[in-house]
């Protein structure tokens, strides 16, 4: 592999992990403002703010998805601590966002009783 090669792959994968944790950080941006609307019993702009959360979600699955579909095909993918943090991220935005949708339906559950 010659250096032009190298830094090419280099710049493509930085590129790549930063489009992941963009992705992945305005789901978690959205996420806030979800959970800010479930603490004041906006439900319906909570349920807006996931569904935005999710879509941002699903983007940055799709990036991580087409790397990851290059290495399964023969493509070796060097080690990235950076895309390493962009998979994290997107993973733990993932999971927050299924206690926000949870919480929601508990919450909404709760205050039709009351």
């Amino acid at each position: 592999m010659s250096e032009n090669d190298y830094n090419e792959e280099i710049d493509e994968l930085t590129q790549v992990s930063m489009n992941i944790l963009m992705h992945a950080g305005n789901a978690r941006d959205n996420l806030v403002k979800a959970f800010e609307s479930i603490h004041n019993e906006n439900f319906e702009e909570a349920n807006d703010s996931l569904k935005k959360a999710r879509e941002e979600i699903t983007t940055s699955h799709g990036i991580q998805t087409n790397t990851l579909q290059k290495e399964a095909s023969g493509e070796q993918i060097r080690y990235s601590t950076l895309f390493a943090h962009a998979q994290d991220t997107m993973m733990t935005a993932q999971s927050e966002i299924l206690i926000a949708e949870n919480l929601l339906k508990i919450f909404e559950k709760i205050m039709k009783k009351i």
